[in-house]
């Protein structure tokens, strides 16, 4: 099985996750890349069965990097036939969707359009969404944000925790799509 982590990362948030993501892939003998995108990343997601996929919520949604990558390749797709009508399911295609947030002022309901906005992406393409995950992060340019919001004090995070609960959700991920990795 061929695996990526697809990420942006803007104050290193979303790094740490993504990160952890491709070492417990790795540990789990998967043949995984690591992709931090950028206005001019080219990629073939037909190329990979497993991709984990995530940025860091700005307004509810992914960075500009990310929704130019996202928006080009539906283009790509559609203009090349990839995209079929009711979105058929492509065996052996999975994704998880992922993103770091702050949520000083509504919590995890300010990442959850990001990740259903990468889910329908996934669902176009045939992918099946194995999972979404929401991972707190700090804010960088703020530091009264990281305080005084719902979520108490998000000073510093993703800390160790937040990490180890990534790579145990890796495992559980893959322990899950056992059947296609043999």
């Amino acid at each position: 099985m061929k695996a990526v982590v697809i990420y942006d990362s803007l104050g290193g948030n979303t790094e740490k996750a993504a990160v952890r993501i491709h070492h417990a892939l790795m540990a789990g003998q998967l043949d995984v890349d690591l992709i931090k995108v950028n206005d001019e990343t080219e990629i073939d997601f037909y190329h990979y069965d497993l991709i984990f996929m995530g940025s860091p919520v700005i307004s509810w949604e992914p960075t500009k990097a990310m929704k130019t990558l996202v928006k080009g390749k539906m283009k790509d797709y559609r203009d090349s036939h990839h995209l079929l009508p009711a979105a058929p399911l492509r065996p052996g295609k999975f994704a998880v969707c992922f993103c770091t947030y702050g949520g000083p002022h509504t919590g995890t309901a300010e990442a959850v359009p990001l990740t259903k906005w990468l889910r329908a992406f996934f669902e176009h393409l045939g992918y099946l969404v194995v999972d979404e995950w929401h991972v707190v992060g700090q804010f960088h340019k703020n530091e009264e944000m990281n305080t005084q919001g719902r979520m108490g004090d998000i000073s510093g995070r993703p800390n160790d925790n937040d990490l180890r609960d990534i790579e145990n959700r890796v495992k559980g991920v893959l322990s899950y799509l056992s059947a296609w990795l043999t």
